[in-house]
């Protein structure tokens, strides 16, 4: 297989595609198997930090079916150029490469290309190019390397590019019209936050920090004067919202290749990461996660062998990828209680069946409420209750919602349904809810006063939210036989099925982090 894992981006279908440093892009279908035929093979000069190394989506892929890459052209001397390329099904289609830029002639260093390419919400795309192992570049208006381009989707220069930078004298002109931000090193990665015009573009260090810095046009980000913040301050330069040293060391590390929003379409993991940014070190091999109200970081996940991209699928997942293959990241909770419940006798007045429970935490919990009788015949139960109602109630004592019979009320019926819980007898009533934390009962009467053995209970039907059910309680007039008390529990956790593994080297893993 030619060469290592450099990039990767999903297709908005939710395929994804895999940029191997020798050339060829590789397709993982929506079912998580490798493909057999590249998307496309190309000739690259893949020495040092060269190659094949970014690829985009069109915002129309779904009708024109553009895709384009940023690849290193052979030659002496070398370059590298942006392309598009037309889709037809899982392969480009023949001769329909058009090359939207070729970018600066190289030096005979082979280090600090960039790569990254991404299409911003202003539909334009956007490109992080390395300075070539030469700082003076950053600096510079008369080439484009150590710095963020910004192009239309045909490679036209857009007219509302800044055309001047903070600390450098003159204005851009021609082709380098197309800066859009300087003095970079080697911004090899950068993502935008969905649903907003953010960009945080990840720099990689030279000898002390790694950067995260706040993508904004016509900055200087200060390469190679500054590296991390200005020392002293230099009012021409934007430094970098967060930054991290050189080490070995759960905090520290020597590359910053990669970084994603958490604003997923599908919630995978609990809500208290919306918004957050996750970025992974070459080195180090964690991912570390990032709160951009605060600019603050904590652990997520450690171990990982060599990662050099990482970006949010469209399930919600966190998918990042390794010189050698693609993994899948699932959150795995601690275990907590995802049904609590109480059987007893439900007779008439003060001896009805009262079950307890709280929802703690920061978040709302949805849940369903059951009040089960007749069905429990089924499991060698005998007197059971024939008509059981249910009545929902706050700390307060307040009904919140009551059901006679679960399938009455058919919005609720087909929540009830969709929840994988409903009763299997249709005289046996149900409650779908949303609950803020605190205090709740579930009160299970007979209908016409009848009496016999029931059951109350609920489910936890959101355990990814930041918040669990709590405190197992119930009431009710203990009796002899099939009429004593029962409180009943489950304990689980979030479970995620992994996707199929290929057979060749880019397989589709699963890495559980706590």
């Amino acid at each position: 297989m030619p060469g290592p894992a450099t990039a990767m981006a999903f297709a908005p279908d939710g395929r994804l595609f895999v940029c191997l440093q020798g050339g060829q892009v590789r397709v993982i279908n929506k079912d998580g198997v490798l493909l057999a035929n590249p998307f496309v093979t190309l000739s690259v000069d893949s020495n040092g930090e060269r190659g094949l190394l970014g690829v985009a989506f069109d915002p129309n892929f779904a009708s024109n079916h553009y895709v384009y890459l940023y690849y290193t052209v052979p030659g002496s001397p070398a370059h590298n150029r942006i392309s598009r390329f037309t889709a037809n099904g899982n392969v480009a289609a023949a001769n329909s490469e058009f090359v939207l830029v070729d970018l600066d002639n190289l030096s005979n260093a082979t280090n600090h290309n960039g790569g990254g390419i991404h299409f911003g919400p202003d539909g334009k795309l956007y490109a992080g190019v390395g300075e070539n192992a030469n700082g003076a570049n950053a600096q510079s208006l008369s080439n484009r390397l150590g710095k963020i381009l910004r192009i239309n989707s045909n490679g036209t220069i857009p007219l509302d590019n800044p055309s001047t930078f903070p600390g450098i004298a003159g204005s851009t002109s021609g082709a380098n019209r197309a800066i859009w931000a300087v003095g970079l090193r080697n911004p090899f990665t950068f993502a935008f936050q969905p649903g907003t015009s953010r960009l945080f573009i990840n720099d990689v260090g030279q000898s002390t920090w790694e950067e995260i810095n706040n993508g904004v046009a016509g900055s200087n980000y200060g390469w190679p004067i500054a590296e991390g913040p200005a020392s002293p301050p230099n009012p021409n330069f934007r430094d970098p919202i967060f930054f991290y040293g050189h080490g070995l060391s759960s905090t520290t590390g020597c590359a910053i290749v990669g970084g994603a929003f958490y604003n997923p379409p599908v919630l995978q993991f609990p809500s208290r990461f919306v918004g957050k940014y996750f970025f992974v070190d070459l080195c180090s091999g964690w991912i570390r996660l990032l709160d951009p109200a605060n600019n603050t970081a904590s652990d997520f996940a450690s171990e990982i062998s060599a990662p050099v991209d990482l970006h949010l699928g469209p399930d919600g997942a966190l998918y990042y990828l390794t010189r050698g293959g693609v993994f899948r990241v699932v959150q795995a909770t601690p275990a907590q209680a995802m049904n609590i419940s109480t059987r007893a006798r439900v007779e008439t007045g003060d001896n009805v069946l009262i079950g307890g429970f709280i929802v703690t935490g920061s978040a709302a919990k949805r849940v369903i409420v059951r009040a089960i009788g007749p069905s429990l015949s089924q499991h060698g139960v005998g007197d059971v209750l024939a008509d059981p109602t249910l009545e929902l109630r706050n700390a307060n004592g307040a009904l919140l919602q009551s059901n006679d019979n679960w399938q009455d009320d058919p919005s609720q019926a087909s929540q009830i349904i969709a929840s994988g819980h409903a009763p299997s007898s249709n005289l046996e009533s149900a409650i779908v809810a949303t609950l803020q934390p605190g205090n709740y009962t579930a009160i299970v009467r007979g209908k016409n006063s009848r009496q016999g053995v029931a059951l109350a209970e609920v489910y936890d039907l959101d355990p990814a939210a930041d918040s669990q059910l709590g405190n197992i309680s119930g009431r009710s007039f203990v009796q002899t036989g099939d009429d004593v008390m029962i409180g009943g529990f489950i304990i689980g956790n979030i479970t995620s099925a992994p996707p199929r593994s290929s057979s060749v080297r880019l397989g589709r893993r699963s890495r559980n982090t706590g």
